[in-house]
């Protein structure tokens, strides 16, 4: 790890005058970060109401676990094809500087993802009975059928969380980063009054429901913002059937799916830590979902403003010069790591008082969160190199190098595997927490290895 580091952070030859850009631009863009930072804060506010009342309704029950074992494949489906697409658009158009252009490529692209939304959820239709009965084997018959039934009944939230990533896209080339950062408030705030108002009656469902309506609002934020900017493009041939600089719709799919290969492997990964998780007693999958909650709060406030903010333009600094861009990444990975060594200690010296102070109440017991607290007290060791590792992730991306984050991701799948394996037998659920932090470490490692490749030799 330290080794890793100090090759991306010393570069063999440093370039002066790009640090000092580098560093007028931090500067210059703070008041903006602080905003988004703001946002952040507020929709780590409203995620927090959120997992009380969710804690408070359900607390660490079979029921729950049914439900985040299939939000992953909701997540995969939904929200990182949409980020696959975010990704891909991003590093094809922000190179072209030209407004215009974001409009072009952003239809033809929505028409193939229509297409794509078919084959999915026909896709989930036929098989998803048997891929919930071959990933979940020690589900009862009972938590399989609420398991089919809560997976048919996302299939709208997947199209919403789909096409949202795109259009998310379309809005970081065009400098509208808030509404990404709104998009967690609202389907925050969907599921809070869904909880509150019919999780007596309609049970888990409620939190279907909720998820539902929040990813539709967050569509229609999306769709709106794009409509409203466009209103500053000037008029010229449809954007519908204009060329782009780069060709045809089916261009930026090829990117797309090169990105969604590693969101593939990462949806296996996560699929696995679930699967491994419902060996374990009943309420683990809950538990590992709570704790990492707690972890994404520091990820949320922290990285993603930073990661966000930076991407568009390491995109155009890593395709004019691969060592100006690792150069520029200096004082980002300093200060993440730095940020997460402080959480880290903090959160491993207060690991039961925040899990009690935060979801003890209504069914959560104390027993629940003894059995979270345990996990937690592992999980946050790998914020240090969930950190890092988005910055790493998002410069090879801007190399158009696809490969690297997929490698990375494979090790880190395996390794799970692996200790999962090993560990849980013996030492449980922190067993299980352990196989998490060292996939973690392990896909920093690679990936950050395979990006050094880049950089030409003196």
């Amino acid at each position: 790890m330290a080794l890793f580091t100090r090759s991306v952070v010393w570069p063999t030859r440093l370039r002066g005058d790009m640090v000092l850009e580098t560093l007028r631009e931090l500067a210059g863009s703070a008041r903006t970060l602080s905003g988004y930072s703001l946002l952040t804060g507020l929709g780590l506010l409203l995620g927090l109401a959120r997992e009380l009342a969710v804690a408070s309704a359900f607390g660490l029950s079979p029921q729950l676990d049914v439900f985040v074992a299939v939000l992953t494949i909701q997540l995969f489906f939904g929200a990182q094809v949409g980020n696959a697409l975010e990704t891909a658009f991003i590093s094809r158009v922000a190179a072209e500087g030209k407004t215009l252009n974001v409009y072009r490529s952003l239809w033809p692209a929505i028409y193939g993802l229509l297409l794509v939304h078919v084959g999915i959820i026909g896709c989930l239709s036929v098989t998803g009975s048997f891929l919930l009965d071959t990933i979940f084997p020690s589900f009862d018959h009972g938590q399989l059928a609420l398991a089919s039934h809560t997976l048919h009944a996302l299939f709208l939230p997947i199209i919403f969380a789909c096409t949202a990533g795109l259009l998310r896209g379309a809005l970081a080339v065009l400098g509208s980063f808030a509404p990404g950062f709104l998009a967690g408030s609202i389907v925050s705030c969907c599921t809070i009054v869904s909880v509150v108002l019919f999780s007596s009656s309609l049970g888990i469902d409620a939190l279907t429901l909720g998820v539902s309506i929040g990813n539709l609002g967050v569509l229609s934020l999306f769709a709106g913002r794009l409509m409203f900017l466009k209103r500053d493009v000037a008029s010229t041939s449809p954007p519908a059937w204009s060329q782009s600089a780069d060709g045809s719709w089916f261009v930026l799919w090829g990117a797309a799916t090169t990105v969604l290969i590693g969101e593939l492997v990462y949806a296996g990964m996560a699929l696995t830590e679930r699967s491994l998780a419902s060996r374990l007693p009943p309420g683990s999958i809950a538990a590992f979902f709570y704790a990492s909650t707690i972890v994404s709060v520091p990820l949320s406030l922290i990285v993603r403003p930073v990661t966000t903010m930076l991407f568009p333009r390491m995109v155009k600094t890593f395709k004019e010069d691969v060592r100006a861009g690792l150069s520029t990444l200096r004082l980002p990975i300093v200060a993440l790591v730095s940020a997460s060594a402080v959480v880290v200690l903090l959160v491993s010296l207060l690991t039961e008082p925040i899990v009690e102070t935060v979801f003890v109440r209504g069914r959560f017991s104390l027993d629940h969160a003894k059995l979270t607290a345990s996990i937690l007290s592992v999980t946050i060791c790998a914020l240090p190199f969930m950190s890092v590792g988005q910055l790493i992730r998002n410069a090879c991306y801007s190399l158009s190098d696809y490969r690297s984050p997929i490698a990375g991701l494979v090790v880190q799948w395996m390794m799970v595997i692996g200790l999962g394996t090993l560990l849980m037998p013996r030492y449980g659920a922190p067993g299980l927490a352990t196989a998490l932090v060292s996939g973690e470490a392990a896909v920093l490692g690679v990936t950050g290895l395979l990006l050094m490749r880049h950089v030409p030799r003196s």
